[in-house]
């Protein structure tokens, strides 16, 4: 019947409370702080249940839907 019509699974993350609805695969930390627009060279990943930083940017973590993740910036914000 349907053999042909393939069923993707979707992955939903948080990152810094906005919603992303993700392809259910394996993701690094680069590739998250990328799709939420912030610079990996500048900020840093950061699991918000047991604040753990996701320091190697290129190791895939498999992701659960509702993850939650907050982004650090690395360097001190100058206030005005």
């Amino acid at each position: 019947m349907s053999a042909n019509i393939e069923t993707r699974r979707k992955t939903i993350v948080f990152i810094d409370q906005q919603k992303f609805e993700l392809e259910d695969r394996p993701y690094t930390p680069r590739e998250l702080l990328t799709l939420a627009e912030e610079n990996p060279a500048e900020t840093t990943l950061v699991l918000k249940k047991g604040l753990e930083k996701l320091t190697d940017l290129d190791r895939p973590l498999e992701i659960k839907t509702g993850t939650h993740f907050v982004v650090f910036h690395n360097e001190p914000t100058p206030v005005s």
